[in-house]
């Protein structure tokens, strides 16, 4: 009976150990990771080449990914001075985006849904209809106060995520990945 129990023992704490692990795996960036500044961004996830942490990380969310040869999907959920993005301030995105043929730039809860906005109000920044200083840049404003300049609106309380897509982008190929920009995230107010 003894021997029994011991063994057990072992093996709960081996299923235990090992549960624990595999979560921790899936909440760090892990394997696989593209981290630009405070983005982040899983390359091979869509690809069929992706490696089992970023099936499973897909899996764990129920996110569809971009395939490779549509483009890259980059997350930020900390500001550039490491704090949570929280949907009551207002932010500044500054910068530039790797080349792209195309973008889109959203606001998402943590758990993957959509921030709603406001009733007719776009929820989502497109690169076609951006206005963009003389050198490229740009600024996008995104919170709950509007602006008269390029702005997101974010409603609601609690921490988000932005989520940058770029689509048709040298990014994806790995040919463009030395020396790349991407927007800085500044707190305007809170």
């Amino acid at each position: 009976m003894r021997a029994f129990v011991e063994m057990l023992a072992v093996i709960v704490i081996s299923l235990g150990l090992g549960g624990f692990l595999a979560w921790a795996s899936l909440q760090n960036n892990g394997l696989g990771t593209l981290q630009i500044g405070v983005w982040t961004s899983w390359p091979s996830e869509g690809s069929v080449d992706a490696d089992p942490y970023s099936k499973a990380r897909v899996a764990a969310i129920g996110d569809v990914p971009l395939g490779a040869a549509e483009g890259i999907a980059f997350h930020a959920q900390l500001d550039n001075d490491g704090k949570p993005l929280k949907r009551e301030c207002l932010y500044r995105l500054d910068g530039q985006t790797p080349p792209a043929r195309f973008w889109t730039l959203t606001a998402h809860e943590l758990n993957g849904n959509v921030v709603n906005s406001t009733a007719g109000l776009p929820s989502a920044i497109y690169s076609r209809n951006l206005l963009r200083l003389s050198n490229g840049s740009f600024s996008i404003f995104a919170g709950p106060q509007s602006t008269t300049e390029n702005w997101l609106e974010i409603v609601g309380s609690g921490e988000f995520k932005f989520v940058l897509r770029l689509y048709d982008s040298p990014i994806t190929s790995g040919t463009g990945i030395v020396d790349t920009q991407m927007p800085s995230i500044l707190l305007v107010r809170c």
